[in-house]
């Protein structure tokens, strides 16, 4: 069943570990997307879906913290699809030190990558959202962003605003149709944590598209009741 069809969406990150499951359940759904990158590497390995795809699939370069960026990839949708009805904001980054180690290089790239590209994203989207009348925003939270974890103070900070700004713009959006929510994996199964874990127990760990899965959901007729929710996915860890 196409649970997305004719629904336009803009996944931000699409051509990494998650945000290439994303892309293709909802291909696989019937939606017509727009992914963001900034790595040439990564979106050349993601072509094969584009051709596979063709018009329903389209990529762009954008620094997702910076606001001319996203206009302008607001303004490339609308001008393609005609509309915005799902944004999925995956972008975002992972730290690990000490407090007393951690400088203010790495706190303010926590805050950006994981904390301003989701408000930039988001607000970027909210007019034509608003206009519609209709709209989906999925934004990507983190354990110790709901407890608070030893060498993690400046990632666990930055996903716990993220998950301050989910309510608070479900809460603010709910009188447009406009549903917010947010996602928290457990340790995700790529080829990048299997390398850096490789004695851990995968079969723990949760799938990609296992996490697709559940966005989809949320962003599907069926979720339609849920706004500013913090849907754990945490597979068997």
């Amino acid at each position: 069943m196409e649970r997305l069809k004719n629904k336009v969406a803009i996944i931000t990150g699409g051509t990494g570990g998650l945000g290439k499951a994303v892309v293709s359940v909802f291909l696989n759904n019937g939606a017509s997307v727009f992914s963001t990158y900034v790595v040439k590497d990564q979106f050349a390995e993601c072509l094969s879906v584009k051709e596979e795809y063709g018009e329903r699939l389209a990529y762009g370069k954008a620094d997702v913290t910076k606001s001319k960026d996203m206009s302008k990839v607001i303004d490339r949708v609308i001008e393609k699809f005609g509309r915005v009805d799902i944004l999925v904001n995956i972008v975002g980054g992972f730290a690990v030190a000490k407090i007393v180690d951690t400088d203010e290089t790495t706190w303010d790239k926590m805050m950006n990558m994981n904390l301003k590209s989701a408000f930039i994203c988001s607000k970027a989207v909210l007019p034509q959202m608003i206009k519609q009348k209709y709209g989906r925003i999925i934004n990507i939270g983190a354990r110790p962003a709901i407890k608070g974890s030893s060498m993690m103070s400046a990632y666990g900070a930055s996903k716990a605003g993220v998950l301050n700004l989910t309510q608070s713009m479900a809460d603010e959006l709910s009188d447009y149709n406009i549903n917010v929510n947010a996602i928290i994996p457990g340790t995700m199964d790529t080829p990048r944590n299997r390398k850096d874990m490789p004695k851990a127990d995968f079969s723990k760990w949760v799938k990609p598209e296992e996490i697709a899965e559940v966005i989809t959901f949320l962003c599907s007729k069926d979720g339609d009741k849920i706004s500013g929710a913090t849907v754990p996915v945490y597979g068997k860890t």
